[in-house]
Order: structure tokens, then C-alpha cells, then sequence
């Protein structure tokens, strides 16, 4: 599966709130070898979400089982590194990516 990408508007839903952020992201397969062939493996996903405020992100990076939205789509994630100089944050899925 050659990788997607996703760069704009998303959402993020963590608790009972919701908070708006700006995503750049890449979604791919691994391919997994048995010796002879290749088989397409868990997809995976990865990359930043950009929020308006520091406190924003925070929230988000200690949220339990944030949810990232694109359009009508949703996928937990996990939270790798908040920098709060950009109030941004690294994060990577597993399973089916929501774009």
C-alpha cells in the first residue's frame, strides 16, 4: 500500500471535550516476509497535531484515550512528545488511520 496523507483541520476528542487542531500526518503498511512472500501487515500512522494554545495540547497529552476525527472518521492514538513552544504534538496509531 503506497502511503496517504492527511494535512489539515482535524479534531480531537479527549474526556468530554473537544478541541480543534491543525494535523500533518502519514498513514502506511509494513509488509511482513514469511521467507518467500510478502504479506501486507498492521497499518500504522503517524505524525503532528498543531493546537492554537499550549494549554490545549497539554490537556490532550494527558487525556486517557484521546481520539482524532477527520471529517466522519475516528482512531485512538498515542501521544509521543508534546513541544510547548509550538503547542504541538507527535503522536502514532495503530490500526486503521481516520483519513
Amino acid at each position: 500500500m503506497e502511503p496517504r496523507f492527511h494535512q489539515g483541520d482535524a479534531k480531537v476528542h479527549a474526556g468530554a471535550d473537544l478541541y480543534r487542531c491543525r494535523a500533518n500526518l502519514r498513514c502506511w503498511t509494513d509488509q511482513i516476509s514469511n521467507g518467500t512472500s510478502l504479506y501486507p501487515g498492521l497499518e500504522q500512522w503517524a505524525g503532528h497535531l498543531h493546537f492554537d494554545s499550549d494549554a490545549d495540547a497539554e490537556t490532550v497529552l494527558y487525556a486517557g484515550a484521546p481520539h482524532l476525527a477527520i471529517n466522519d472518521t475516528e482512531a485512538a492514538f498515542l501521544v509521543e512528545e508534546l513541544d510547548r513552544p509550538t503547542a504541538t504534538l507527535t503522536i502514532r496509531g495503530n490500526g486503521p488511520a481516520p483519513f
